[in-house]
């Protein structure tokens, strides 16, 4: 197969792959941005960076790792394509993830200090 129908194909898999979990991911996004609402567009932001990212993300991994046409077999060449597709997935996941536990779990305060009292002559009681 042409190296070059082989990266469209590539590209064109990575894209279907993300058109489908976005189609399951969409209500979910959704409802927990809803939950979790502080005003504004921040639901719909997060739908919209969900979508880029991961449209983006495994389409720019593929264009920087895919090794479309370098091997001889077709099953060499499959098992390259289906790798670099699916960890592009897995790390627009990763990163869709990250963004969203950041927005969920608020990071933890820090620890209230008690005052310090000042002794009359300038130490620290």
């Amino acid at each position: 197969m042409n190296a070059v129908t082989v990266f469209f194909i590539e590209v064109a898999a990575s894209i279907v792959i993300s058109s489908v979990i976005l189609v399951r991911l969409q209500h979910l996004l959704r409802d927990i941005g809803s939950e979790c609402e502080q005003g504004g567009g921040a639901t719909e932001f997060w739908v919209a960076y969900t979508q880029i990212m991961m449209l983006v993300a495994p389409v720019l991994l593929i264009s920087w790792f895919s090794q479309a046409g370098t091997y001889g077999t077709l099953v060499a060449q499959l098992k390259s394509s289906f790798g670099v597709v699916l960890s592009g997935q897995f790390i627009g996941l990763a990163l869709v993830g990250r963004a969203v536990w950041k927005t969920l779990v608020p990071s933890k305060p820090a620890a209230p200090r008690e005052p310090i009292s000042i002794l009359p002559n300038g130490s620290p009681a």
